[in-house]
């Protein structure tokens, strides 16, 4: 049970509450970012383990106190994709996990977007991340670009999206919000991370390079962005040419 309201007994018969937990500014800045990415108020309120009505009020204290947060990190995410563009061109892009609008949009002719919040009916689709990116590769679709831009982890994606992207992969590594709160569950799972020391983004990227080799791609790192504990690594797409040669006797 969330103790951050934890009843305590009074002499009278009842309960009283405590003091609530006070707010630290890296959780501050966590819940903005989960919440621009749709989170539901009830998946927060389990995250962060605060009731859904401390959580609403803290959404708006921020919102009064600050209109333009985050604003920063927007505005270099931004840049940095128009850059990368500019060095793609891709004719088609997969925007997998794109929110209200793909940044894509009015950018790229053919753009596939998605994203399961069904409150965006504009999109091509509202689907889970994983379901979509399976459909689509059992459907043969290819694209220059994919964008990975999660709350959280796209790992279960990574295999498919580098199977289809031919030119291009952005990522964003959510797992890196972990290690604020000294998580190493996922990470020692799936990459094989076992202490905050090795809990690193360049770490992250040597894993789902292997996975690349393993499809005979090779994942070059163009640029590399780090904002409050959240990593975007934009990749270039080399295909590996695989030759056996037999000695001859």
């Amino acid at each position: 049970m969330n103790k951050m309201f934890e009843q305590q007994p009074i002499k009278n018969g009842g309960y009283t509450l405590t003091n609530p937990k006070k707010w630290s500014k890296e959780e501050e800045e966590y819940l903005i970012k989960i919440r621009e990415k749709g989170v539901s108020l009830e998946e927060i309120s389990k995250l962060l383990r605060r009731y859904i009505v401390s959580i609403q009020i803290k959404l708006k204290r921020i919102g009064k106190k600050n209109k333009n947060y985050n604003v920063n990190h927007i505005n270099e995410k931004y840049e940095t994709n128009k850059l990368f563009l500019d060095i793609v061109q891709p004719k088609n892009v997969l925007d997998l996990y794109s929110g209200e609008k793909s940044y894509y949009q009015d950018k790229i002719k053919n753009v596939t977007s998605n994203d399961k919040n069904k409150l965006y009916p504009n999109l091509t689709y509202n689907l889970p991340a994983e379901l979509l990116i399976h459909k689509l590769y059992f459907e043969n679709n290819k694209y220059d670009l994919i964008d990975l831009d999660p709350f959280g982890s796209a790992f279960e994606c990574f295999d498919l999206a580098i199977k289809m992207a031919n030119k291009a992969l952005i990522i964003t590594f959510g797992e890196i919000g972990h290690k604020r709160f000294k998580r190493l569950d996922f990470v020692k799972r799936y990459y094989g991370i076992n202490t905050l020391d090795e809990f690193n983004i360049d770490k992250l990227i040597k894993e789902i390079q292997k996975i690349a080799l393993r499809n005979k791609k090779e994942l070059i790192i163009m640029f590399k962005k780090d904002w409050n504990r959240i990593s975007r690594v934009y990749f270039l797409i080399k295909t590996i040419k695989i030759t056996e040669q037999w000695d001859k006797k």
